[in-house]
């Protein structure tokens, strides 16, 4: 076999490869299209929980409160209460974290996400964006302050 030939055979195996990654990927994403959060499935918001609206954008996290009050890298929230956090973003993909209660959220441009949750005890609990969203992605942190 030739030096050109077995460039053949190695872009034909490429070529192989590829294809069938993007086939299987395919075939996985149309198959569970039922585990990626649409809009339309998002609106339903528990009973008796606070709406607070998130906005993620490069490089900070905006909370406004049903008041129409609005923190920057600061969430106010009361323990024992449930809170439901409609996620947008405008400009790239974020994704707010809580670590202490195990909430993650997207925030996708022209994509609403929400994510419900219930902080149980009083404190002052981190944030951050775990998606990296460009040069200063690292600013993109902050506080919850949960009150009694």
């Amino acid at each position: 076999m030739n030096k050109r030939q077995t460039e053949y055979l190695y872009a034909a195996v490429v070529l192989i490869v590829l294809t069938a990654a993007a086939i299987v990927n395919l075939g996985y994403v149309v198959g569970h299209t039922s585990n990626i959060p649409q809009p339309e499935n998002n609106s339903a918001v528990p009973a008796n929980s606070s709406v607070i609206q998130v906005l993620g954008y490069q490089w900070a996290w905006q909370f406004t409160y049903s008041n129409n009050t609005t923190t920057t890298d600061v969430l106010y929230v009361t323990a024992g209460h449930e809170y439901t956090l409609q996620v947008q973003s405008r400009d790239v993909i974020h994704d707010l974290l809580i670590p202490s209660l195990g909430v993650q959220v997207y925030a996708v441009p022209d994509h609403p996400n929400q994510v419900s949750f219930e902080p149980e005890k009083a404190g002052k609990y981190i944030f951050e964006c775990v998606e990296y969203c460009g040069e200063d992605h690292y600013l993109m942190r902050g506080y919850m302050v949960v009150s009694p």
